[in-house]
């Protein structure tokens, strides 16, 4: 690599190269050779004068000392600034833009490292529970199916996941009521009033071993039901309710079916209200059976 030589540097040549020179001969070299003003083109000379096939014309035209190379350089920039430049602020809006996108550049870079570490950390958070969800959904599943095949054909609960947005999570029933049929997703459009309201007892009685809670209490669960269904799902509350070490379940109901199977942890409460129930209430007051008030005491002892 060339560089620049310094005026002490540029002492007059004793021994030119025995080679090509510009001005003169191999015999007489061209006195421009010892010109101490003449450096920068001096020093090219020796150079391309060293050359196979000597130096090019483009080199030849160029100035011959540093000054000069120097005031060139600056015209062919401001040269080729001014070309196409109808807009003279083009070429600093076109600066500042460049920055501009450096600065976003730097900001996406920093942004995205923040991300990583974000999704890294909400990641260490999802393995502690989701493990331990899909557990209980599992055994809720379990459950679930076996107590849906004896009443109808098949069911099954899943989790549904959506990766990141947790807002979508959710408990996913699907059932079939007929053995042709594919499994759906429990809703308004696929299953009708009574198979909702029997796909819904059983799930609460899927989670009877899994909560925790004093008791529970089922509103008219029952009406919409035909009365086979409806006899099937007070099968299954009585059963759940009757296991040892479970809260009490309370199932309000204007009707039951008749001739239904009741066991020694059942009782049954009738609410009676109305204009029409003041004489019985005076019979009640006293405390007295509901044998005994109506008779059936006497009768049974006859």
């Amino acid at each position: 690599m060339l560089h620049r030589l310094s005026k002490t540097d540029a002492a007059p040549v004793s021994d030119p190269p025995k080679c090509t020179t510009f001005g003169g001969s191999n015999t007489h070299p061209s006195p421009f050779l010892k010109s101490p003003n003449n450096i920068g083109f001096n020093v090219m000379s020796v150079f391309f004068a060293c050359t196979p096939n000597g130096p090019s014309q483009f080199y030849l035209q160029m100035p011959s000392t540093i000054e000069e190379l120097d005031a060139a350089i600056q015209d062919t920039i401001s040269q080729a600034n001014s070309i196409l430049f109808l807009n003279h602020n083009v070429l600093e809006e076109y600066e500042a833009r460049q920055k501009k996108i450096e600065s976003l550049s730097k900001s996406q870079e920093m942004e995205e490292e923040k991300l990583s570490n974000l999704t890294n950390e909400i990641n260490a958070l999802k393995e502690r529970w989701l493990p331990t969800l899909r557990s209980l959904v599992s055994q809720i599943n379990q459950t679930f199916s076996r107590n849906f095949q004896e009443m109808a054909v098949a069911g099954e609960v899943s989790l549904d996941e959506h990766d990141m947005d947790f807002d979508k999570y959710g408990i996913l029933i699907k059932v079939k009521f007929r053995e042709t049929g594919l499994l759906q997703v429990l809703s308004a459009h696929h299953q009708s009033g009574g198979e909702r309201s029997v796909s819904t007892i059983l799930y609460l009685v899927s989670l009877q071993d899994l909560t925790n809670c004093p008791f529970r209490v089922v509103d008219e669960i029952n009406q919409g039901m035909d009365p086979i269904n409806e006899r099937k799902m007070f099968q299954q509350l009585v059963r759940a309710a009757s296991q040892p070490n479970t809260p009490q379940c309370f199932l309000l109901t204007p009707k039951l079916l008749p001739n239904l199977e009741y066991s020694e942890a059942c009782s049954i409460l009738t609410v009676m209200n109305g204009p029409w129930i003041e004489q019985p209430s005076k019979v009640w007051s006293g405390g007295e059976c509901w044998r005994s008030i109506m008779g059936l005491t006497s009768v049974a002892a006859d």
